[in-house]
């Protein structure tokens, strides 16, 4: 599950490093080298040399010499990364963004902020915290991880239940391209949504050099509550019944028994030892609605758990919270070696994810220690963490068959293989059985058009070419027409004449086909109780995929937010695809979807879509 640690190979042209000094400052010590080109994950490389740049005008320069010198450049922001999505190596140049670290505007009115990308997640809290606003990604690794880190990632954190990750809230974002040239990227551009391939991209296609991030209000009252489970089908269901009664928790975190007891070992998580499965539920807003959620919550939570706690103040919220977001620095400090995981599943399936991760630790308890599952159970976004004695000899091979297994159940139970981690270079092996043949080619379309000659983060993301994949060009063509801003001509926007409505009530999603119309649907959710924000009150019989691939303005920016998955045709031979699914979190691979919003079918026909759902109040 590692990389091992390369050293330089002195593969720079002197004429290259003699141009890049004079741009930007250059390190090449090694020592330094050495420790920028590791993650959190201990996984990285050594570059040949390291560049810090402090303005978009070096960085534009930096990469107009790297494409004439075909240098590779490795972006590098905080690396809290966990995926060994970093690969620094000899020949290799690391560019350090964390000179960019100004807060350059904060629009309290307009509730926004414009940042450079080396930024820190909790810095940018703290400068905003008098303004009672807030960034709304939280990571675990907030102290560590950049705006600009959080953006090529696409992170989540615990509130993105509730608040949405940070594809959410991204209003635009300066990019230079490998070729030097600088893209402005927004939200609301019409045509193709860009803005929206470049989150999640993993810094494979361009450096953002300024975000501009959307804010909201901290809520004024924040209260916690837990609630114990004799096992993770009790557990999910009362999540699910909690989401019933039209409350939307701040967060919703899980942990289960092995997880528990397990962490127990390396400190005190204060959790009931004999639960199968714990659940951790942040209402928040203001002192009216705190009440009345959390009596909600608490009432539910009283029915189906063996044992419930409410925290109101912040010590004893702090104290309720300590197990679960204490749970990574123990992993570091237990001197165990230690893997952390990254599957997401509907949130239905999450008691299935359980019981297959359980299994698989059971099978491999010759090699492994345990495997702790915790993560974000509103999202369905699981991280199951393995322990092991890093002098048992069968550990390596234990750790490398239990994580494929995991992997593999998730996929089975229509999950996909990272929810927020990224696939970086530890889950490549796993693209394949997630995608398609067409789907992989679609995406290494994306890179070729952004990055034609691979500069950028090589060997990340994208598996080696396989005999299988057919041939894309007319899908190359359509990216590189959106990058230039030219309209391409009309094409079939919808394909399969599929008008079929369903909804999955336990995962809250809505599965339309392309060619039902807006009132039908509008019918349905009025009829179930339940709301789209993606569908207008009243459309007649324009089709949902009409207004997905010709959307502007507020619509534009409702189905952008709303939207997990399509199934589509891929313009060339009209190759059934799918990207994306049910899942709220999925960020294996290039978003090749967000293309088909505003695509006016350019990337070929939407056949069936898939929208996040709430319940009507």
């Amino acid at each position: 599950m590692s990389t091992p640690t390369t050293a330089p190979s002195s593969g720079l042209a002197p004429a290259a490093v003699e141009r890049f000094t004079a741009v930007a400052e250059v390190v090449t010590d090694t020592a330094v080298l050495t420790e920028r080109g590791r993650d959190f994950w201990g996984v990285g490389g050594v570059a040949e040399l390291m560049l810090r740049p402090h303005s978009r005008d070096e960085i534009a320069e930096i990469m107009r010499i790297a494409t004439e010198f075909n240098v590779a450049m490795v972006p590098r922001g905080g690396a809290s990364n966990c995926s060994g999505g970093m690969m620094a190596d000899g020949g290799r140049v690391l560019l350090d963004l964390s000179g960019l670290n100004r807060i350059l505007e904060v629009d309290v009115k307009r509730r926004r902020a414009r940042v450079e990308p080396g930024v820190v997640n909790s810095d940018l809290q703290d400068h905003l915290a008098p303004y009672w606003l807030c960034f709304s990604p939280d990571p675990v690794s907030a102290h560590l991880a950049t705006v600009g880190g959080n953006l090529i990632e696409n992170a989540g954190g615990p509130h993105a239940l509730k608040y949405g990750v940070t594809y959410n809230h991204i209003l635009a974002a300066d990019v230079v391209l490998p070729d030097g040239t600088t893209v402005s990227l927004s939200a609301d551009d019409t045509g193709p949504d860009l803005l929206g391939v470049i989150i999640g991209s993993e810094g494979t296609l361009g450096i953002v050099t300024e975000v501009t991030v959307a804010l909201r209000p901290i809520a004024p009252v924040t209260h916690s509550l837990m609630g114990a489970f004799a096992t993770a089908r009790e557990a999910a269901d009362t999540i699910a019944a909690v989401i019933a009664t039209g409350v939307v928790p701040a967060a919703v975190e899980w942990l289960d028994r092995d997880g528990i007891n397990g962490l127990q070992q390396f400190y005190d998580t204060g959790y009931p030892l004999d639960a199968d499965s714990i659940v951790l539920i942040d209402v928040d807003g203001t002192a009216e609605e705190v009440a009345r959620d959390q009596s909600i919550v608490e009432r539910v939570l009283r029915e189906h758990a063996t044992e419930v706690r409410v925290a109101e103040d912040e010590t004893d919220r702090a104290a309720l919270w300590y197990g679960r977001l204490h749970a990574p620095d123990s992993v570091v400090q237990s001197g165990k070696g230690f893997f952390i995981g990254d599957v997401t599943v509907p949130r239905d399936r999450i008691p299935e994810m359980q019981a297959a991760i359980q299994a698989t630790a059971e099978r491999h308890r010759d090699g492994l220690l345990f495997i702790a599952v915790c993560g974000h159970a509103g999202d369905g976004d699981l991280h199951p963490t393995t322990f092991y004695d890093k002098d048992n000899p069968l550990a390596a091979s234990a750790l490398e068959a239990a994580n494929d297994e995991i992997i593999e159940a998730a996929l089975r139970l229509g999950g996909t293989i990272t929810g927020e981690h990224g696939v970086g270079t530890e889950k490549i092996p796993f693209m394949t059985k997630r995608f398609s043949p067409v789907e992989i080619a679609a995406q290494r379309a994306i890179k070729q058009v952004f990055d034609p000659a691979g500069l950028l983060n090589p060997g990340v993301m994208l598996p080696e070419r396989s005999p299988g994949e057919p041939p894309v060009d007319g899908f190359a063509a359509a990216v590189r027409d959106a990058l230039a801003g030219t309209t391409r001509p009309a094409a079939p926007l919808t394909s399969g004449a599929d008008t079929t409505i369903s909804a999955s009530f336990g995962n809250l999603s809505l599965t339309v086909g392309a060619d039902a119309t807006l009132d039908a649907i509008s019918g349905y959710l009025d009829a179930n109780g339940i709301t789209c924000a993606a569908i207008p009150g009243s459309g007649g019989d324009r089709t949902i995929g009409e207004l997905v691939a010709t959307a502007t303005g507020e619509e534009r920016l409702a189905v952008r937010h709303a939207l997990l998955g399509a199934d589509v045709t891929v313009v060339d031979g009209q190759t059934p695809a799918r990207f994306g699914g049910q899942t709220m979190k999925d960020v294996a691979g290039y978003d090749t979807k967000r293309l088909y919003l505003g695509g006016h079918g350019a990337f070929g026909a939407l056949r069936t879509l898939t929208f996040k759902i709430d319940v009507r109040t």
